[in-house]
């Protein structure tokens, strides 16, 4: 499985490189942490200002197999290929006129 082959997304990428982490927080005020995980992930919101409606179709196809499943995505800018995962259970599209969709999708790091 890998990402469809569409246009990049539009900029700004945002990009969070996150680790969670367990907090207990005392009635005596302080609070005690530890990481959740042993290593940290990323997360890619790729969003398309104009997408056409081929691209559209294309990106829907591929969340429909490969949804709950991981695949291979390279990051636009630094080249790097990830095994990342789609984070929530859809992709969101606003039309803004015939052929035109502004497209939203998140990623996470597997």
């Amino acid at each position: 499985m890998s990402w469809p082959s569409i246009q990049e997304p539009s900029y700004p990428l945002e990009e969070e490189v996150y680790k969670p982490q367990i907090k207990t927080e005392f009635e005596a005020g302080y609070v005690q942490s530890r990481p959740r995980a042993t290593i940290s992930k990323r997360r890619f919101k790729l969003t398309w200002q104009a997408m056409d409606d081929t691209d559209l179709a294309s990106l829907q196809s591929a969340f429909a197999s490969d949804v709950g499943s991981t695949f291979s995505w390279t990051h636009p800018v630094t080249s790097t290929a990830y095994t990342v995962r789609y984070v929530g259970n859809g992709i969101t599209s606003t039309r803004y006129t015939n052929g035109v969709n502004r497209v939203m999708v998140e990623l996470e790091q597997a």
